[in-house]
């Protein structure tokens, strides 16, 4: 019997009692309300005789009906599910006396908390394909997403995965979900053919497959067709906003959304030559349509970066990213995205801590289950000093995206806050593990050895991390300094005069103050922290919290600088 079990399986069917509901795969079986009464009194007994007495009361409580009305429904019923597969009915007259539900009947397996969404494989791999499925993938996570009724791992999550073929099974335990969607795109000509089938962690049956084919420039009616049915398979219950955020699109022009997905795609690789093309595809994306938001939200982003790690000056970067991130708003004053770039535009070039903060906690109500929200916020808060609330807020993240670098990089920086150099270390490898040829895992490696007393392995680790921009100026100074706590002053002391000799790139002052220090040289480091500050230097936001200017904290000077940088305005 199974009168427990609200949500059953037979066959290729799904029936869910509780919401009388019935699919067929991914589809809704159309069938009247009363035949699909009929069929739950059925399947509490697979395989047994239910009389019709039994039948009339129990699908017809509250009224006398004539048995005619049973004979109408069950047939209504057959022709909805159709024959079993050996031709025979699922459900069996038994002359005079009722009815036999003839199948084999399965609890079904509960509708998945929290899954993930790969990356759409093109048939025949190529850059731009590559961009497409990502984009595929990203658009069904924030439809999904959007609902609020299901935990969706972020973009962020499944990014690494481009360009794979990964067993979804594995992804699914890697990423601590229950299903994944697994998903296929193939071009021919001007026409799209996407399948697409969700499969549990554990298990081997698909949860839902389906198909569609469709003209290439109706990629968004894909899209929503992908996410709506995946809706109705996993059963969410959505209310009218909810449904109407499912079918949102940024954009109307393909071309500008194509653009925006290649340029989210190269901003990933994280060096000179792919943020370069970020920007050339961000803008590209804007100029065919002036009312799309999100690649304003991406120009911000990668000039964010490109600041950040030296690419062009900080004041140049601070300002281009402002323009772009304040035009995002503009155009969607309720895009999250906008909102993290305008706080650390608020942060890097007018150090005003409060209007940070405001922003960075409007993106958390505009998306309160964003990774990269409570990930952002947690490091302002590590800027502050107020390290409980920042590890409330990175733990926040973890959960959301369990293995993104930057969450894990995170709490590497919380044990370094903290002096806990055992812990930094075990996570800094944890976090190698996650991508040992990302750039994040090997700096937050080597900062960890450095930290707890093996210079010469953080060498080796930075020496990985330089290797994985190419040669960037944003690791040279933190190479330097590692080899500097090594005894290697000589090598230290070289890359210092590689920076003031590159002409490409800005090298960041405060990040040569540190191999100052570790070199012994307080003098010449206050002095570059000096003109740090002068440079709007992105990484003086640190001033009052890092452990790498500690033998410096006596100076008055220093204290002056803090004061100045860290007053709230």
């Amino acid at each position: 019997m199974t009168d427990a079990l609200s949500v059953v399986e037979f066959g290729p069917f799904r029936f869910d009692r509780a919401k009388g509901v019935l699919w067929r795969g991914g589809e809704i079986v159309r069938v009247a309300p009363k035949a699909l009464d009929l069929l739950a009194v059925l399947l509490a007994a697979p395989g047994e005789l239910v009389t019709k007495e039994e039948l009339l009361r129990k699908a017809w409580p509250d009224a006398a009906v004539e048995e005619a009305n049973l004979s109408v429904n069950v047939s209504i019923l057959r022709r909805g599910l159709g024959d079993r597969p050996d031709g025979r009915p699922w459900i069996e007259t038994v002359p005079r006396r009722g009815y036999r539900f003839a199948g084999g009947v399965t609890a079904a397996a509960a509708a998945p908390r929290a899954l993930a969404v790969l990356p759409f494989r093109p048939l025949h791999a190529s850059e731009e394909d590559e961009a497409l499925g990502l984009g595929m993938a990203d658009a069904v996570i924030i439809r999904l997403a959007a609902t609020g009724r299901v935990v969706v791992r972020p973009t962020t999550a499944i990014r690494k995965y481009v360009g794979a073929d990964p067993d979804p099974r594995e992804v699914g335990r890697a990423l601590q979900v229950d299903a994944v969607l697994d998903g296929r795109l193939q071009k021919d000509g001007p026409r799209l053919r996407v399948t697409a089938q969700l499969l549990p962690a554990t298990g081997t049956a698909p949860l839902w497959a389906d198909a569609f084919e469709a003209e290439l420039q109706d990629l968004f009616a894909v899209q929503d067709r992908v996410a709506e049915r995946l809706a109705a398979a996993l059963a969410l219950e959505m209310t009218a906003d909810e449904r109407r955020r499912l079918s949102r699109h940024h954009t109307e022009s393909l071309e500008a959304y194509r653009a925006y997905t290649r340029g989210r795609y190269f901003w990933t690789r994280f060096s000179p030559a792919w943020m370069a093309k970020a920007v050339s595809c961000f803008q590209e994306a804007a100029t065919i349509d002036d009312r799309y938001a999100l690649p304003h939200a991406g120009l911000a982003d990668a000039f964010v970066i490109a600041g950040f790690s030296g690419l062009i000056a900080p004041r140049d970067a601070w300002d281009e990213a402002a323009r772009a991130a304040a035009h995002a708003r503009e155009l969607d004053d309720r895009l999250p995205e906008a909102y993290f770039s305008s706080a650390y535009v608020r942060l890097f070039r007018d150090w005003d801590w409060g209007g940070a903060e405001r922003d960075l906690r409007r993106a958390l109500e505009l998306d309160p289950r964003s990774a990269a929200a409570h990930q952002w916020h947690g490091l302002y808060l590590d800027l502050r000093g107020r390290l409980d609330e920042a590890v409330a807020a990175i733990a926040r993240a973890v959960d959301l995206d369990p293995l993104s670098l930057v969450p894990s990089a995170l709490l590497c920086l919380q044990h370094f806050l903290r002096g806990d150099h055992a812990a930094q270390v075990r996570e800094a490898r944890r976090t190698v593990e996650l991508d040992p040829h990302q750039l994040v895992g090997q700096w937050a490696l080597g900062l960890a050895l450095a930290a707890s007393g093996d210079a010469e392995g953080a060498v080796g680790a930075h020496r990985l991390s330089l290797e994985a921009v190419e040669g960037a100026a944003v690791m040279k100074p933190v190479l330097a300094r590692s080899l500097a706590l090594a005894g290697r002053a000589d090598e230290a002391r070289a890359l210092l005069r590689e920076l003031e000799d590159d002409a490409v790139g800005f090298a960041s002052s405060y990040q040569r103050a540190t191999v100052h220090i570790a070199l012994g040289e307080g003098t010449a480091a206050t002095a570059l922290l000096r003109r740090a500050c002068e440079l709007r230097d992105p990484w003086v936001v640190w001033l009052g919290v890092d452990p790498m200017l500690a033998p410096l904290r006596g100076d008055p000077e220093l204290r002056a600088m803090v004061a100045e940088v860290t007053e709230v305005r």
